[in-house]
């Protein structure tokens, strides 16, 4: 307070010396104007004296007197060469009167001013005088501290007066906002560090004062953002107080930059959330201690497994009472014997595994529980506890110990089972002419086995055990391939080992022997030890020879039916396109004969004349469908993207006749993109439909559907008509099949030989699913892409 006394006073005392300014610069200007006038000079001085007396400073009322003095002396000196001595002695004498009355009363108005007059009228003692001066020297020192205290304080102090405007500004204030003493220094608060937001509401709260005396923040923490001179807002905290001053109430703001308290707390509260969140995610449970056994903390996990909703269910809670009061049998179990306390009682860390906590419930469940010290700057300050359930961890045991004592079981009955097994797999090897071998590839040691032996002819007392006894029976022609081939498997170019050569046998002759083995290598990468087997695969030899004999002969008759073939389809074609000439001859002239002689010849004529004009048209249908068959191969146009929905309107449009006459109902589904020749697709589709209205018993019902994977669809043709029996599901697609006479059904029985022909140039399959009486479905293969077929075979 005494520093903001002191500030008061340094303000007060500007304005007085500001006073003593104007009064001084008034009284030149009277001397100035009407130097010879002494009577107004009077006047004016006495002015001069009174403003003077409006600093309230004694020293500077004597200095407006003085002054007024000596300019009255000057203008006396001066009007001596107007007037005379008489008159202007006269004239000073009443101007310096009036000065002198003037100044005596104005500074009988000053306070103080009349006490010390009397004092030294008085008479003040040495003591007292003393007393005075000491008592100044201590005023004057704590006003320094004051000083120093204000301008070293951390943080940034204020004083404004009741305008808003900056009576003081300390150096925190200037390092904090930027702004120095002098330049803060009697500007608007509201121009330096407000913001625009805030301002508004600084100005009504300073009127509200005035007008009131009463302050609602005054004297109240208060945290909003202040403004730096670079125009950045940071936030503060603001206390304000009111200043009761002889010159007038002003405020002081102690303003702290808490920028860096912030980010701590965010920092801290950041932080806090991560611990807090890695607690929780863990799925074992996690609590705190104090030092008396309290619970100070807990994860979401520790409530889980204790059975509780939250863990500000038990925080605050002596633990051992509450989870870990009884033993596995249900004794009690004293806190004084509690292991987890041992932590924090005798600072070291604790594991046990074989005890129980107790759930909210009442029911127990065995755990495992870590306990360690925890500390807060060196001093112990209670634990931290960890826990798992362990119930599934012993199952887990007991469930391992029986299996343990039943692989126990197993192994035993295993190991016998295995010594049959080899004596067996002897027997076997030995039935099977599977000779063994064991080679020590570090020595070149091997040990052979007695079929091994007896393979080659030799008996089993024979005495191999080299490397070079293998090496000395190879065919001269076979000796580099089985070095190679064994040399690859070593370096680790080949992955197995895997040998074919001829041996000679003792008799002088060759055989066939297949070799292989697994070898065994050290770190380095080089050979131990192989073991293999060995087979006589001579027999083997000779019928893959045979084999290929045999195959290349099947090759000489593919080629050979395939000329065959072409020269038949040549024959086919050029037979049936030779038979159309006569045969339109023959077919006019019997319906020539018909016409004109049917009815005027007995009955037998007529009878012969129809039965030739049938046999004609048959054998006309007949060499159409002939033709069509050939052409599949002969006139085939490249295959092309198209859509199946064309494919099944073109196929329509040439049927109509036969869906009017037997009133037919077809229908499809929407038909999906396929990879073919549009001619033979609708050839196809046509034949199918065609097959499933000529064979009905009723209304003839056709549906057609597909069903499409990436690489092909299938084509489905399902009718209502008559079936086919299971027995003929594949002769119906050979050439000239019939199933029924042409009295009852016409036809060639070309027409499903064309479809399996198409439907394999397009590399797909062509199946039927029926039963005899309840209809037929047929199904058809096709490509969808272009890769997935072999154009034309």
């Amino acid at each position: 307070m005494t520093n903001r006394t002191s500030n008061s006073d340094v303000i007060s005392e500007s304005k007085g010396n500001l006073r003593f300014f104007v009064a001084g610069g008034l009284a030149l200007v009277i001397f100035l104007v009407d130097m010879q006038s002494q009577k107004s000079l009077a006047v004016g001085y006495v002015l001069v004296v009174a403003i003077a007396q409006c600093s309230k400073i004694a020293r500077h009322v004597l200095a407006a007197a003085t002054l007024s003095l000596i300019l009255t002396f000057v203008a006396a000196i001066l009007a001596l060469r107007t007037a005379g001595v008489a008159t202007v002695a006269v004239q000073n004498g009443l101007a310096l009167t009036a000065i002198a009355v003037t100044t005596y009363l104005c500074l009988q108005t000053l306070p103080g001013f009349r006490g010390r007059l009397k004092d030294k009228g008085e008479g003040v003692s040495d003591a007292s005088l003393t007393e005075l001066q000491g008592e100044r020297a201590k005023l004057a020192a704590s006003q320094q501290r004051s000083q120093l205290m204000f301008e070293a304080s951390l943080d940034a102090v204020i004083t404004i007066d009741q305008s808003g405007s900056v009576t003081d500004w300390n150096n925190q204030a200037e390092q904090t906002f930027g702004w120095s003493k002098s330049e803060a220094t009697g500007r608007l608060l509201t121009d330096l560090i407000i913001p625009e937001r805030y301002r508004d509401a600084h100005r009504r709260g300073l009127e509200h004062y005035r007008l009131t005396g009463e302050g609602p923040i005054l004297n109240q923490r208060l945290e909003l953002y202040a403004l730096n001179r670079n125009g950045t807002e940071f936030p503060v905290e603001l206390t304000i107080v009111p200043l009761p001053l002889d010159s007038g109430e002003q405020f002081c703001a102690y303003v702290r930059d808490v920028t860096h308290a912030k980010k701590v707390t965010a920092d801290l509260g950041e932080r806090e959330s991560r611990i807090r969140a890695l607690l929780d995610s863990t799925a074992e449970g996690i609590y705190g201690l104090d030092l008396e056994g309290n619970c100070t903390f807990a994860n979401s996990a520790c409530a889980r497994l204790l059975g509780y909703e939250s863990a500000d269910d038990f925080v605050n809670q002596n633990m051992h009472r509450l989870i870990h009061h009884s033993k596995t049998d249900g004794s009690v179990y004293a806190e004084d014997e509690c292991q987890i306390y041992l932590a924090f009682q005798k600072c070291e860390g604790v594991n046990v595994d074989n005890e129980v906590f107790w759930r909210k419930d009442g029911t127990s469940f065995p755990v495992e529980y870590w306990s360690y010290p925890l500390t807060e700057n060196g001093d112990l300050v209670g634990s931290v506890v960890t826990f798992l359930d362990i119930s599934e961890r012993i199952s887990l045991t007991v469930a391992q110990r029986e299996l343990t004592e039943k692989l126990e079981q197993l192994v035993a009955t295993r190991t016998d089972d295995l010594s049959t097994t080899r004596d067996r797999l002897e027997l076997t090897l030995v039935g099977a002419n599977v000779g063994l071998w064991d080679w020590n590839a570090t020595n070149d040691e091997v040990t052979y086995s007695t079929t091994y032996k007896r393979q080659l002819g030799y008996p089993p007392e024979t005495d191999w055990n080299k490397f070079q006894d293998w090496e000395s029976r190879l065919h001269p022609d076979d000796v580099e391939l089985a070095h190679q081939m064994v040399a690859e498997y070593f370096e680790h170019r080949s992955p197995e080992y895997k040998s074919t050569f001829r041996m000679r046998c003792k008799d002088g002759s060759y055989r066939w022997m297949l070799a292989q083995g697994k070898a065994v290598f050290d770190s380095d990468g080089k050979p131990l030890r192989m073991t293999g087997v060995h087979v006589d695969i001579t027999e083997r030899r000779e019928s893959e020879r045979e084999l290929k004999r045999l195959n290349d002969a099947l090759q000489e008759a593919n080629l050979a039916l395939q000329e065959s073939n072409v020269e038949l389809q040549q024959f086919a074609y050029v037979a049936s396109h030779d038979l159309q000439t006569p045969l339109r001859a023959i077919a006019g002239f019997s319906q020539f004969l018909q016409s004109d002689f049917s009815g005027r010849l007995d009955a037998r004529a007529d009878d012969y004349i129809s039965r030739i004009v049938r046999g004609v048209k048959r054998m006309q249908k007949m060499i159409d469908d002939l033709l069509q068959f050939s052409r599949v191969e002969s006139r085939a146009a490249p295959f092309e993207q198209i859509s199946l929905n064309d494919v099944y309107a073109d196929a329509i449009e040439l049927l109509n006749a036969s869906v009017v006459q037997f009133d037919a109902e077809v229908t499809r589904d929407d038909l999906p993109m396929a990879f073919g020749d549009p001619a033979q697709l609708t050839q196809l589709l046509m034949n199918l439909i065609g097959n499933a209205i000529k064979y009905h018993r009723e209304k003839p019902v056709v549906h057609v559907s597909t069903t499409a994977n990436d690489n092909e669809v299938t084509l489905s043709v399902k009718d209502n008509g008559i079936g086919i029996a299971d027995v003929y599901h594949e002769r119906i697609f050979e050439v000239f099949r019939r199933l029924h006479t042409s009295s009852e059904y016409p036809g060639t029985g070309i027409g499903l030989a064309v479809c399996r022909r198409i439907v394999k140039r397009h590399g797909g399959r062509i199946w039927v699913e029926s039963a005899e009486g309840v209809g037929s479905t047929f199904h058809v293969t096709l490509p969808v892409l272009k890769d997935s077929i072999d154009e034309g075979a």
